[in-house]
């Protein structure tokens, strides 16, 4: 009789084991091998910590969480002070000039894996490059974005300085779904007239960015495109990931920096 519970009891947990693969599969496997974050995931849990290195070979961590504080203060311990974010890289600088990118990926809801990258130079983290316009208007942009389910379409930004007096006719707040959409946006006390225009195509959505602002006595415009793939044609994990990669997206501080290059 007690052999037969023992059956029973390992066979429901084989099935639940089973059923589990099997539905999170693409979660689980995402990173290959699943033994290194199972592994962090058992030292997080059992070992009361909130960041735990994963062995993998590389510089990548494991975090109960998206909690961006918990990276900051682990960076600021190893000598690094944050600076700024640019979607999910967050860039980091050390008194002594060397630099780091800490890159964040979702591993389910419940998990966040942190990707290291540290630099024996400055050059902004050898992530901006300088670039010379028709115009000969000189800027930096980042080489990319950090965001896994938000790609460039045109980039590098087209910049323009142009005369002209700075206004802004945004668009009514009953008319506000429309797929042309013109704002008013405060971006570190200065103010921008935002123009974003959404086409659909082959599920995706093409957003056209147009951000203009008054500077030294003329009017400087910064536009560009990025694509959104619709978050519906993944499945549930990388659907829920690609969300909050959404709603959590901010090119304004990206668009305002690169203004401040401009020469």
């Amino acid at each position: 009789m007690i052999l037969k519970n023992k059956t029973i009891i390992l066979a429901i947990i084989s099935f639940a084991f089973g059923a589990l693969i099997y539905n999170y599969s693409a979660v689980i496997f995402q990173e290959g091998s699943p033994w290194p974050q199972v592994k962090g995931i058992a030292r997080l849990t059992f070992g009361n910590k909130d960041i735990v290195k994963l062995d993998t070979g590389e510089n990548k961590y494991i975090t109960k969480s998206d909690n961006s504080e918990i990276i900051k203060s682990f960076m600021k311990e190893k000598g690094y002070d944050f600076t700024e974010q640019m979607v999910s890289g967050y860039l980091f600088k050390s008194q002594a000039g060397t630099s780091a990118v800490v890159t964040h990926k979702y591993y389910s809801r419940f998990y966040s894996l942190w990707t290291i990258a540290e630099h024996s130079n400055d050059s902004n983290n050898n992530l901006w490059t300088a670039i010379t316009n028709d115009q000969g208007i000189t800027f930096q942009y980042p080489k990319e974005l950090f965001a896994k389910y938000i790609s460039v379409a045109e980039w590098p930004p087209i910049v323009k300085v142009e005369i002209g007096t700075f206004s802004c006719k945004t668009t009514l707040l009953e008319v506000s779904s429309m797929s042309d959409i013109t704002s008013e946006r405060l971006v570190d006390d200065r103010t921008y007239c935002v123009n974003v225009k959404h086409e659909g195509a082959a599920g995706s959505v093409y957003s056209a960015y147009s951000y203009t602002i008054a500077k030294n006595d003329k009017l400087v415009n910064v536009s560009f495109t990025l694509q959104y793939p619709n978050c519906n044609n993944y499945d549930e994990e990388q659907s829920k990931a690609c969300t909050s990669e959404r709603e959590a997206f901010d090119i304004d501080a990206t668009v305002d920096r690169i203004v401040q290059t401009i020469k």
